[in-house]
């Protein structure tokens, strides 16, 4: 399901009305069985895999709390490291196979070629879960963070699933934490009525940014670069400018309809843009530009480097290390490569 589409205004106040109509010991319940009938909508057969990472993280959580309580020494037990393992083998394995697997074979083709003389090779493209990178990212920082004792285990499945799958960030973000959004769910959350408007004045303000300025934006970048040969160079400056009005745009929407539509709900999800091209410099776009994503990788990638506290070296490396693995976040192709390394000598 699509939040550009009637579906999703069906679905919305629909989800809403029967959320607060119901006792509160079934609110869980009944947001789970919508998160999870919002993401079937895209492809049924995928939901098992959102489920997948659901079960391998909350299982690896909870032995991993158990291990916890159950010694008197500070660093962490060969079981609590085993268990974080097999969470981040399980989930991202599951994400190189879907996303990154026909890229990767693809790379290596001309290398078996030469190797073996043979010019067919085995190459497919599976079809790429939706949200697959979000939500795979968001249940293995918790696990993370229940490894570092920053949280503890949830110990209720229903309000740790919810918490993976709860549909408005589900497929687009923002990348929640949990100790924002799962602190969040379950509890007693009755209806605000400022927090209410503010949602329908964002989720309408979402959906400004999206169908009239980045559709409309798209016409003109979609007929300039399809046939960029055609047109003069004011024609490229003019559509490359509207390009990356287009993207801001697009992705901030949806960003606002996400946050919007949780504000509904009484739960309020983290910002994920402000204000970007305003920024001051490189870094400090980075700090305003999908920021779910741009501190994620801060704090479960660069810190755990060393951050910039072993040396200028290292730290332009970590820097580095960080922006490659975005840019193969943002897409498996070697543009995207090209465009990590870009930004991270523009860090540098």
């Amino acid at each position: 399901m699509n939040f550009i589409s009637y579906s999703y205004l069906l679905f919305l106040p629909l989800t809403v009305l029967f959320y607060y109509a119901l006792p509160r010991s079934w609110r869980t319940y009944w947001l789970l069985a919508a998160s999870w009938f919002f993401y079937s909508c895209w492809n049924f057969k995928y939901l098992a895999l959102l489920i997948t990472t659901t079960v391998t993280t909350y299982l690896s959580s909870l032995l991993i709390q158990k291990a916890k309580d159950s010694r008197n020494r500070e660093g962490h037990s060969g079981s609590e490291k085993a268990a974080l393992a097999f969470a981040c083998l399980i989930n991202f394995g599951i994400l190189f196979v879907f996303k990154y697997s026909g890229f990767f074979f693809r790379s290596v083709h001309p290398l078996i070629r030469i190797l073996t003389g043979r010019e067919e090779a085995v190459l497919w493209d599976l079809i790429l879960p939706v949200g697959i990178s979000f939500y795979t990212f968001q249940a293995v920082s918790y696990t993370i963070d229940v490894f570092t004792g920053t949280t503890k285990a949830e110990k209720n499945f229903f309000r740790y699933a919810l918490f993976v799958s709860f549909f408005p960030q589900l497929v687009a973000g923002p990348i929640e934490r949990s100790n924002n959004l799962l602190a969040q769910l379950g509890g007693d959350r009755p209806f605000d009525h400022r927090k209410a408007s503010e949602g329908l004045l964002q989720i309408l303000w979402g959906f400004f940014m999206k169908m009239v300025i980045a559709d409309r934006a798209a016409v003109f970048v979609n007929t300039v670069y399809n046939a960029s040969g055609e047109y003069p160079g004011m024609y490229l400056i003019v559509a490359t400018i509207l390009f990356s009005v287009q993207i801001y745009c697009d992705f901030g929407g949806y960003s606002q309809i996400a946050i919007g539509s949780a504000k509904l709900l009484n739960i309020d999800l983290m910002e994920n843009f402000n204000t970007p091209y305003l920024a001051s410099g490189c870094a400090d776009f980075w700090r305003r530009w999908h920021i779910s994503l741009s501190s994620w990788f801060r704090d479960y990638v660069y810190i755990p480097l060393g951050g910039s506290r072993r040396g200028t070296g290292r730290t332009y490396l970590n820097i580095m290390i960080v922006f490659l693995l975005s840019g193969l976040w943002h897409g498996a192709a070697w543009s995207f490569v090209a465009w990590g390394v870009i930004n991270g000598l523009y860090q540098v």
